[in-house]
């Protein structure tokens, strides 16, 4: 395993007491929508995760989020990513003894207020890892008109 990552896509998160995070209204791969086009959400939020192995440090975190009808992002975020150096300080730190894999995680949260919906289709994330060398996918929502 090198890299990978998800996202949870909802209608607001919210941080809650002790560093925790809800999340509100979350999709389940699918997005009914109105078949009045284009139609506006007050709020639409994707949360994000992107893991790599602690042998591959990440250098740099950008997400781009994609929607229906439209061909580039509507959204490109940096994710704040620590240097390299001490990521893997980090890592060497865990005890020594551990056969238990070691990860990288950089998340972050996208909060589109409002959103517009344009067509039918995929809402998708993309992080473009490094120096624009690796695109990865974070998953997608389909979006369909309700029956």
């Amino acid at each position: 395993m090198k890299r990978h990552g998800f996202s949870i896509f909802c209608d607001d998160i919210r941080n809650e007491v002790g560093g925790k995070l809800s999340f509100i209204g979350c999709y389940n791969s699918v997005m009914f929508a109105s078949p009045d086009m284009p139609f506006i959400l007050p709020k639409f939020c994707i949360h994000t995760h992107v893991i790599s192995s602690a042998e591959h440090p990440l250098s740099s975190v950008l997400l781009r989020c994609y929607v229906p009808g439209l061909e580039d992002p509507i959204i490109e975020e940096p994710v704040e990513t620590p240097p390299i150096a001490e990521q893997r300080k980090l890592v060497s730190a865990l005890e020594s003894g551990s056969t238990a894999p070691r990860y990288i995680v950089a998340s972050a949260s996208l909060i589109l207020s409002p959103f517009e919906i344009l067509s039918t289709g995929l809402i998708s994330v993309r992080a473009v890892l490094g120096d624009m060398a690796e695109e990865l996918s974070l998953g997608a929502l389909r979006v369909v008109v309700a029956d």
